[in-house]
């Protein structure tokens, strides 16, 4: 009988949420910050107008909250945004190592993880890795959005650059993330040992 994760166990998916999910929500929220200048000096004045250490903390922890809660939201418009594009720009490029769906590798990493802990870890992180660069690539189309919307020209530009930097790693990523779970799973698959016959 398996007994429940204690904390230790737990530290790796808590870094892996805090890279899915944590770090392209803060570069959202640095970026508007930084586009929207009257908005970003205003919050950092109330954050140090706080008195105590305890008040700060607790504002910290629930930006982090927050900042979780941003990037879910991130990873489910960025699945039909960032991700379902790339996909049709595989399958124009005849790239069969772009998976058509993630339950096309679901079954994979299911084995993998009952075989080998360590690299079910390893699968786990390269797949957080996935989600974040597409998440960093719709938070740099937003603040495309947001930079023209408040005239801030050289901000979009850089934003632009950005989106495209991000596109190109999402892309990768997902390429390295199939073909790396594919070599992994075809290499634990030959390691099984073959029924013997009667």
């Amino acid at each position: 009988m398996k007994t429940a994760p204690n904390l230790l166990q737990l530290i790796p998916d808590i870094f892996f949420d805090a890279l899915a999910y944590i770090l392209p929500a803060s570069l959202l929220f640095i970026g508007v910050m930084m586009i929207s200048s009257s908005i970003g000096g205003r919050l950092v004045k109330a954050y140090l107008e706080l008195g105590a250490s305890f008040d700060r903390f607790i504002v910290v922890l629930l930006g982090f909250g927050i900042f979780y809660i941003i990037g879910q939201l991130l990873t489910h418009f960025s699945y039909d945004v960032i991700l379902v594009p790339l996909r049709k720009l595989a399958a124009w490029r005849n790239n069969d190592h772009f998976t058509k769906s993630d339950i096309d590798w679901m079954a994979d990493y299911t084995f993998i993880r009952h075989k080998d802990t360590t690299l079910g870890l390893e699968i786990s992180k390269r797949y957080a890795r996935t989600i974040m660069t597409r998440n960093n690539a719709l938070v740099a189309l937003l603040l495309i959005v947001i930079s023209i919307v408040s005239n801030q020209w050289t901000a979009s530009i850089a934003s632009g650059i950005l989106f495209l930097l991000f596109l190109h790693e999402a892309y990768g990523e997902q390429v390295f993330f199939s073909r790396y779970l594919l070599e992994v799973t075809k290499e634990l698959r030959t390691m099984e040992p073959t029924p013997k016959e009667e």
